[in-house]
């Protein structure tokens, strides 16, 4: 009996299931993530940033003195609020044009200061490059401007009172030497004008020294390290950052996704899985979608493969193999056919029974198989093939068989058919298992969809049983429920055949019958094989 996989029986090997499953969802985060980005870069409107970088001059009266370092003379809010204010941005905005105005400025300028050094970056933002290109420089050079002219604005002020009081101080030294020349000498009025106009000429010395100071001082704000055209340009929202951000989010949201799907997802996809589904072989996994009756080429060689394992692990006397068709496709699948005829190639002779088959199906296998020698009875039609004289197909008559055209009977009709409740498995099935010989092989094929209780009855009957499984139809509970009631009923399971979902036989009309190398082919591998019996 076998445990669907998850989590908790496979450990870490679990993730890596559930990615190979549901790798569409995966995909699909991802795309939608990458549109989700392409809306947002298409609603949002793009803008650039460009950064002019400026160096600050500190105006001091003694610029090469290294005794402390010029950074420390900055504060950083003040030359930020200066950078902001509406003067520079005033001043930036007339540079830039008359349709650019200063309130848009001060919006769309950054200011950052570099701790512990005399830099300041100027960021501005625009909805193009070159007008972000433009705002920057213009800020820069209006900041430095104001800085310049506040600085020498003050400068000035500082010199005009120094010439004030120069002015002043002549007078007063004038007035001193005026009252020297008229005192007596060594006279009391002469020793305090001596004295006076010696105070004044010190502190006219002082004066004049500290005009000539300041009239050294340069009051340039700074200058321009790096023009923003030399800097990098920053686009707002970036689009790769943008579309990489919504593919990231989008795999994570279609793992999410993924991962909250998987347990109700109990289909099958690969031979993988429904190895791990059933704990038992594929027998083959077949991968073409294209479906022929006899089968040639690839697909004739892995049934081949398929009849060697069945006949190995079949158990001896084995009398009756039941196949159930779980493909879900309109028609029944052409493997149970091929299988059959296979084996029957191998010089095993094989009694194909097709309890389910409308009248579509049952030309197909006329013309392909080419069935002769009809034997009706009341309970159905027996034929014998031409392409294996070992091989016979039987029709039972109270199997349901219902071609296209009886689909569609109203339900006082379904009343009157006088058919066994038992669809699949018939009275005409049950007597002729009983009838069986031990050296020959019945094939008992049966619909996954059949009821369940013709599901058990084919068991029962059978000795050995096998699954074709429609790969993305197959379900692991079905798969996994024939597995546990063959073990309950004692029916040796041999192994499951897989194909696409997309598998089909052409239209009866269009089909073309082998060439007479590929069935040449076919019967040069009809070399002698053991019975079950005589194994």
């Amino acid at each position: 009996m076998s445990q669907p996989a998850d989590g908790s029986a496979l450990g870490l090997e679990y993730y890596g299931i559930v990615l190979r499953r549901q790798w569409r969802v995966i995909v699909g985060g991802v795309v939608l993530g990458a549109l989700v980005a392409g809306a947002f870069l298409v609603i949002i409107p793009s803008t650039a940033t460009a950064t002019t970088d400026v160096t600050i001059n500190i105006i001091s009266t003694d610029p090469f003195n290294a005794s402390k370092q010029a950074s420390g003379l900055l504060d950083g809010t003040t030359e930020t609020q200066i950078a902001t204010s509406y003067s520079v941005a005033k001043d930036a905005a007339e540079q830039m044009g008359s349709e650019v105005s200063a309130t848009e400025v001060r919006r769309n300028v950054e200011i950052a200061a570099v701790t512990g050094a005399s830099v300041v970056h100027i960021a501005f933002t625009s909805p193009t490059a070159s007008g972000a290109h433009m705002g920057a420089d213009a800020i820069a050079d209006a900041y430095l401007a104001y800085r310049t002219a506040q600085a020498q604005s003050k400068l000035n002020a500082i010199l005009q009172g120094i010439e004030a009081r120069r002015s002043a101080l002549g007078a007063d030294l004038a007035d001193a030497n005026s009252r020297i020349s008229s005192s007596a000498p060594r006279s009391a009025g002469a020793n305090q004008a001596t004295s006076d106009s010696a105070l004044i000429t010190i502190e006219l010395n002082t004066l004049l020294t500290q005009k000539g100071v300041l009239s050294q001082i340069d009051t340039a704000g700074g200058s321009v390290l790096t023009t923003a055209s030399q800097n990098d340009i920053t686009m707002n929202p970036d689009m790769m950052q943008t579309l990489g951000a919504g593919l990231l989010a989008g795999g994570v949201l279609g793992l999410i996704a993924a991962f909250a799907i998987n347990p109700r997802d109990r289909r099958l996809r690969n031979a993988l899985e429904v190895s791990r589904a059933t704990d038992f072989p594929v027998l083959a996994d077949i991968r073409s979608k294209s479906a022929s009756i006899p089968e040639s080429r690839g697909t004739l060689e892995l049934l081949r493969t398929a009849r060697e394992r069945i006949l190995t692990d079949l158990p001896i006397n084995t009398r009756v193999m039941a196949i159930f068709d779980d493909t879900g496709g309109r028609f029944p699948s052409d493997i149970p056919i091929n299988l059959a005829l296979v084996l029957a190639q191998s010089g095993l002779t094989t009694h194909l029974i097709l309890p389910r088959s409308s009248d579509v199906f049952s030309t197909t296998l006329h013309t392909n198989l080419d069935l002769i020698e009809p034997r009706p009875d009341e309970s159905g039609v027996t034929y014998r093939s031409r392409i294996s004289h070992n091989l016979d197909v039987t029709f039972p008559a109270a199997s349901g068989r219902a071609s296209d055209s009886n689909l569609d009977l109203d339900l006082d009709l379904d009343l009157d058919l006088d058919l066994d409740l038992d669809l699949e498995v018939s009275k005409f099935i049950r007597k002729r298992v009983d009838e069986l010989r031990t050296e020959e092989l019945y094939f008992l094929v049966v619909d996954r969809a059949a009821p369940r209780s013709s599901v058990l009855a084919a068991l029962r009957l059978s000795e050995a049983a096998i699954v074709v499984v429609g790969l993305h139809h197959s379900k692991v509970d079905g798969v996994a429920d024939i597995v546990t009631e063959s073990a309950r009923l004692g029916t040796a399971f041999l192994g499951t055949i897989t194909v696409p979902q997309e598998r089909s036989l052409p239209a009866p009309n269009g089909s073309t019958a082998p060439d007479m190398h590929d069935r040449k082919s076919s019967d040069a591998d009809s070399r002698a094989v053991s019975s079950p019996a005589q194994k």
